[in-house]
Order: C-alpha cells, then structure tokens, then sequence
C-alpha cells in the first residue's frame, strides 16, 4: 500500500474551550467551511478533551475486565432501535461487518451510549451505566460536549446550503457515543474498511493510535495526526450528504495497522449525531426547494446498520 502522508493539525485549527463550546465555534464558521469545500471533513482543538477521552478509555476497559458485574450481561447482537430512544447497548468481538470485509467481521468490541440510555429511555436502558457509573461518567461528559459542537456545526452547515433548508433537527435521544476497542488484530493491515457514516454529523474523539486515514476532496488519503492530541475531528455522515441533496460528499475514512501503535489494543471513540428517527427525511433540490419523503430517518439509519449486520 502507498504511504499515507501524515496530517498535522494541532496548532493549526480552531480552538474551543471546553466550557465554551458553542461560542467559539461561531467565531470559526468560515474557517469551518472552507475546511469541508477542502477536506470535506472539519477539524478543531479543545485543550482539555484528549484527557477526558482517555478517561472514558479507561472507563470501558475497567467495565470489560469486570466479573462483578460482567458487562457481557448487558451484551445485544441487533441494535435496539426504539424510536424515541437511538440505538445502545455492548457488542462483543466480532459483532461488525462491514460491507466491504467480505463476510469478515471487524476484530472489536464496542458499545453504543445513547442520550436516552442516559436518561433512561426506556425505562431500564440505563441499566448498563448504573453498573459502570466510571463509564457512564465519561461517556455523558463527551456525548454532552460533542452534541453542542454538533448543534453549533450544523448551523454552519445549514447556512453553506442553497434556499431556506429547515435545521438539521438534531436529536439527542437519537444519537450516540461509540466506544470501540481492537484487540487480537494478528497480521491485519485493515483494522476497518473504507467507510462512511450513517449519521448526519460525527465527532471523532482522539484514538489512542494512529491508522485512521481520511480521502480528501481531491482524493488523496492522509492520516490526520489525532493521538495524544485534544484535536477533534468533525465527519459529515449519509444522511447530511442526502438531504444536501449530495453538494456534501460523506466523510469517507477507514483504520489501518498504525506503523508507530504502541499498544496491541487500539482505543476509539466517536459520536454519531443524529436527527429524531420519528421524522421524515428530506432533501434539497437542485433549485433549493426542500422536498420530504415518506420514510423515516429511522428507517435510514435500520438500512445502514442492517449493511452492518447489526438489524434485522
């Protein structure tokens, strides 16, 4: 495989305070979107947040080491896609595959937190966080912090969009922080195959490796340096491509065998920002009007995951 040119972001990027999120993003807005006409993805600093995540690592691998209690209980093998409530729950290895892996699933475990698991929609999701209050801790820390950049990104995006779009319509009971660890990976290269996500918008957090590699708008693949950083990245997913009626290419990415990892385990997180799964999808038309389908996001987001073999 070709080298994949290293991408330095710290220093160069909008920063944000962690306590002040939603107004320094507006301060960056042009910035942000000459960022996506170039990169087609976002990218931003927030001192402080690379030890939260690291936290929120810690957390999850304390809850996978636990035999009181085992977080196995709290296991699914098909998400469980309420419609008022996102998707949670903990997959066990080998639960992803993907579309391209040829029948082979991803060598991971993950789990999925969404914001009405953190409140306790419906009545006893939150069962898995009041085990592992550590994990639960963290995980609304970071689910809290990337929603409101998410809010605040959306809005740029909106106003980069031809006619009078409505608003994103982010939801936070839709939407969800997943926390991944690879771990018996052999000789793979491929850690994740080139992929794209199913959200409107994702925040990726600081791995604890390197190997995630992003294409450019011009096509060229480059690995942005995000490891032991407080640099955050900010993906457009499907849905937002969709209903740009495709003026936004998706955030296309896939994870490689870092060629300097300092671990067998790699440790990842990301939050998938979506819109209410009860309301109806809709896209900008090439004139600037907006048009509404019938179907759901919901059902949008049960095509992709069912792609994942993570649905019916």
């Amino acid at each position: 495989m070709p080298n994949v040119e290293l991408m330095q972001l710290q220093g160069t990027v909008p920063q944000l305070g962690l306590d002040s999120v939603e107004s320094d993003a507006r301060k960056h807005t042009t910035q942000f979107g000459d960022q996506l006409d170039t990169w087609g993805f976002m990218a931003l600093e927030m001192p402080g947040i690379g030890a939260r995540v690291d936290a929120l690592y810690r957390a999850f691998g304390a809850a996978l080491a636990s035999s009181d209690p085992q977080l196995s209980t709290f296991s699914v093998d098909r998400t469980p896609q309420a419609s008022s409530g996102g998707n949670h729950g903990f997959f066990t290895y080998g639960s992803e595959v993907p579309r391209l892996a040829n029948g082979v699933a991803d060598p991971k475990e993950f789990l999925h937190v969404s914001g009405a698991m953190l409140e306790d929609v419906p009545t006893g999701s939150a069962a898995m966080l009041d085990a592992f209050p550590d994990l639960a801790r963290e995980a609304r820390f970071l689910f809290e912090t990337g929603f409101t950049l998410a809010q605040v990104i959306g809005d740029v995006i909106r106003d980069l969009l031809p006619g009078d779009p409505p608003g994103l319509g982010l939801s936070a009971y839709s939407s969800i922080v997943r926390a991944i660890r690879y771990r018996e990976t052999g000789d793979r290269e491929v850690l994740a195959h080139e992929h794209s996500g199913i959200q409107m918008l994702g925040v990726q957090f600081p791995p604890s490796d390197g190997g995630l590699q992003y294409v450019l708008n011009d096509g060229t693949w480059v690995e942005p340096v995000l490891s032991g950083t407080d640099v955050l990245l900010c993906n457009v997913g499907r849905m937002l491509a969709q209903a740009s009626g495709h003026r936004l290419r998706p955030s296309t990415h896939r994870v490689h065998r870092s060629a300097t990892a300092r671990s067998p385990e790699r440790w990842s997180a990301v939050l998938f920002v979506h819109p209410d799964h009860e309301h109806r999808q809709w896209q900008v038309g090439p004139d600037g009007t907006v048009s509404f389908a019938d179907a759901t996001w919901g059902q949008f987001v049960n095509h992709g995951l069912h792609e994942l073999g993570l649905s019916d």
